[in-house]
């Protein structure tokens, strides 16, 4: 750090719940507090971001009148809480910062302490020249940075997207989410949503950002997203959609902070497939690679704190009219009455949002639960339909077995009864010629038979029948030992 520290009171409406310009706000104050500089949050609320200042020796107080010492400079974000403390330190010079192009917060102050305005896109910027007459090179462009230590570049992206997140803290379980999670359905990737409007939010998103292949968000959610490496969509459900961000367009759409002035187009499901059917892994990370480098909280902040030190050397006070002061006081009272209590206003608001983070919270765990039990219906089912598979398979594999096993055997059949008709046919053969054997067997006995009786009949058998008796008893006689 160059240059003695300085003694900064930074002012804003709440720091309840991390908005944009909350975060803002306190990625400001921890970096100025780490180059040695005293730092004090004026707020008319904190939530659960004041113990993490406070542990890192930031002063958060609600009454400007806490403030024992006087500050060097002030910081103000937001409209009436940095009225309140440059009423209250009357010669302290003023740095205010527009954050948005709408929200009356954001209606820079009009006193003679403010020596500079500082706008975070050129849609805020627009805001001060034409709403409130604040000459153009009266106004800084300091740009909104990333934690690029916090959020690291994820792996690179596949070839086709899997994955989308809707980041953003006004989106909620309404029509148009519901047309976002249609879209990305027909293209065949699944949809979560970070952000306080569902309940699920995350203190720091950098670890989930991480796991997704395409964003839709706006302004910082969208810084978040692309110095990460996601493909984002420029998308809000408050406000509507622009067109995904690639290499030769992520230029101009950083000067106007992806923000309201690009999203033109209503969120519907052709809107947003037409959209996802741009992704480009190349060019998503060429436009993450010029992110990363020119969109660090690093030089965001220097950039701020050399505009402090412009403000501060040889300026340390400044000194008003007692008449001129009279006038802008009675201006600035003019329109508080006109428009209400703003710190009741910011009170009762800061109030009802945790009201209505508390309902998104108990409905998106009623939805959660819902979403649990028909997961696991559906794992169930799955599980059944897998089993049901299985068994048909086997079925088949059985009828399948069973055929073949009967037309082996049909097979066979045929086989054994061609066998058989022959073998009945040979037998019937073998039959026909034993039968012709036996009659001609028979008939050459019977024929036989006739001769013997015709020789026992002839007059020869009778004239040999003393030689024969002869012969028989010489053979008789030769043959006895």
């Amino acid at each position: 750090m160059t240059g003695r520290p300085l003694r900064i009171l930074l002012a804003m409406c709440y720091l309840v719940h991390r908005t944009g310009a909350e975060m803002f706000t306190r990625d400001l104050a921890l970096w100025l507090r780490r180059r040695g500089h005293a730092v004090t949050i004026l707020a008319t609320a904190f939530g659960d971001m004041a113990d993490e200042l406070r542990h890192a020796s930031i002063a958060c107080i609600t009454d400007v009148a806490d403030m024992a010492a006087r500050p060097d400079v002030i910081i103000g974000n937001t409209h009436h809480e940095t009225v309140r403390a440059l009423l209250h330190f009357h010669d302290v010079p003023v740095l205010t910062i527009c954050h948005d192009r709408s929200a009356e917060h954001g209606r820079p102050p009009q006193f003679s302490q403010v020596v500079r305005h500082i706008a975070v896109d050129e849609n805020c910027a627009e805001r001060l020249v034409h709403e409130f007459g604040i000459e153009r090179e009266h106004i800084e462009l300091i740009q909104n940075g990333v934690d690029l230590s916090r959020f690291l570049p994820r792996t690179p992206l596949p070839a086709a997207p899997r994955s989308a997140l809707v980041f953003s803290n006004y989106a909620s379980h309404d029509a148009q989410l519901e047309e976002i999670r249609a879209a990305c359905a027909e293209r065949g990737l699944t949809l979560d949503v970070i952000g306080s409007g569902t309940g699920n939010h995350l203190p720091d998103p950098a670890a989930a950002l991480g796991r997704y292949d395409v964003v839709f968000g706006k302004g910082r959610c969208a810084t978040e997203a692309l110095v990460t490496g996601n493909a984002v969509v420029v998308l809000d459900p408050s406000s509507g959609m622009g067109e995904m961000v690639t290499a030769a367009t992520v230029a101009h759409a950083r000067r106007w902070n992806f923000g309201r002035a690009l999203m033109t187009r209503p969120i519907t499901r052709q809107n947003v497939m037409a959209e996802l059917d741009k992704f480009d892994a190349q060019d998503a990370g060429e436009a993450a690679a010029w992110m990363r480098a020119n969109g660090g909280l690093d030089a965001t902040l220097s950039a701020l704190e050399t505009c402090v030190r412009r403000m501060t050397d040889g300026r340390e006070i400044i000194a008003v009219p007692a008449e001129q002061r009279a006038r802008e006081m009675a201006r600035y009272m003019d329109d508080w009455i006109r428009r209400g209590s703003a710190t009741t206003a910011h009170l009762g608001l800061a109030s009802l949002h945790q009201h209505v983070a508390g309902l998104h919270q108990a409905l998106n765990d009623h939805h959660r639960a819902h979403q649990a039990q028909i997961e696991a219906w559906r794992a169930e089912a799955q599980r059944q339909s897998e089993q049901a598979a299985a068994l048909a398979v086997k079925l088949q594999a059985a009828e399948t077995a069973l055929a073949a096993q009967q037309r082996d055997a049909e097979s066979a059949l045929a086989a054994a009864s061609t066998a058989h008709a022959a073998l009945s046919a040979r037998l019937d053969e073998a039959g026909s010629r034993l039968a012709n054997a036996e009659r001609q067997a028979f008939d050459n006995v019977a024929g036989m038979d006739a001769r013997l009786r015709e020789v026992y009949a002839s007059r020869s058998w009778r004239v040999t029948a003393p030689l024969r008796q002869i012969s028989t008893f010489i053979q008789a006689r030769v043959q006895r030992p």
